[in-house]
């Protein structure tokens, strides 16, 4: 089911008070009626609600949560134990870097870490973030990409950094892990195959912990340089190369994910089971 993602609160009754672009949305997008059903999330929690009220005049929408009749408002949470995904993306054109940061809401990721690399087209961290109303656009196609999926996660995408700083954000979050008696998973892409291993050996590295953590670093157009991937793997990375065709930037983050989150989550459902 879609989700509606808004930043307010329901009152003590369980309502939600829907109007200017989003009631649009709702109307004219979702086309939705009296009686219907949806999904919305609100500041991280989710909930199911009815569409009670159209009032057309005040161009004002008024949804309940289902089932707050003397009981607690029901609501849906982030599973605790579900691993935390960053994606450490060397920017690509913008077009390009829209699409990677659209398809990695889809897929639940929690950062998205753009990177200032040596094969980033000079000027294109710019027009990312930095550009009037380029942050807007961002929190747009966030939203949008979150409703059309049902996201629960909250994703975040970081102002234009270094490498040095996306790396350091990465240890520290490595080390909040290790705290909670987890590991940290850290995999960077490489068309070369030379000292690379496969994605299930990268995860598989610390056999007796559940991952909490995991980050996976793509280049942009022309791949990563190898002075980038020899600053990863001293920081810890491990490459993985995948012997299938070559991949657009775009394509490489997606499936790079996808195949990151599959073998993660099956090694910590697999510990689960011991």
């Amino acid at each position: 089911m879609r989700q509606f993602v808004i930043d307010t609160e329901p009152d003590s009754k369980g309502l939600f008070y829907i109007s200017g672009k989003d009631y649009r949305y709702i109307r004219q997008v979702l086309r939705l009626t009296s009686g219907d059903m949806i999904k919305v999330c609100a500041n991280g929690i989710q909930y199911d609600t009815t569409l009670c009220t159209i009032d057309e005049s005040k161009k004002r929408i008024t949804l309940q949560i289902c089932d707050t009749a003397d009981k607690e408002i029901p609501s849906v949470k982030l599973n605790p134990d579900r691993p935390e995904f960053y994606l450490l993306q060397i920017i690509a054109k913008p077009q390009k870097m829209e699409l990677i940061i659209r398809q990695a809401v889809e897929c639940g990721v929690t950062a998205v870490l753009p990177v200032i690399g040596e094969y980033t087209q000079k000027g294109t961290e710019k027009s990312l973030m930095q550009k009037s109303g380029a942050n807007e656009r961002i929190s747009r196609i966030i939203r949008e990409a979150r409703q059309q999926s049902g996201s629960p996660v909250d994703t975040k995408v970081f102002e234009p950094l270094t490498i040095r700083e996306a790396l350091k954000i990465i240890s520290e979050k490595s080390e909040e892990v290790k705290a909670q008696n987890k590991s940290s998973v850290c995999v960077s892409l490489y068309e070369r195959n030379e000292e690379s291993v496969t994605m299930h050996e990268a995860v598989s590295a610390d056999k007796n912990r559940k991952t909490g953590f995991a980050v996976i670093a793509v280049g942009c157009e022309g791949g990563i340089s190898p002075d980038e991937i020899k600053t990863l793997k001293e920081a810890g990375f491990k490459t993985v190369h995948f012997d299938a065709n070559i991949l657009r930037c775009e394509t490489a983050s997606l499936y790079g994910m996808a195949s990151l989150q599959t073998t993660v989550m099956e090694g910590n459902k697999w510990l689960s089971k011991e």
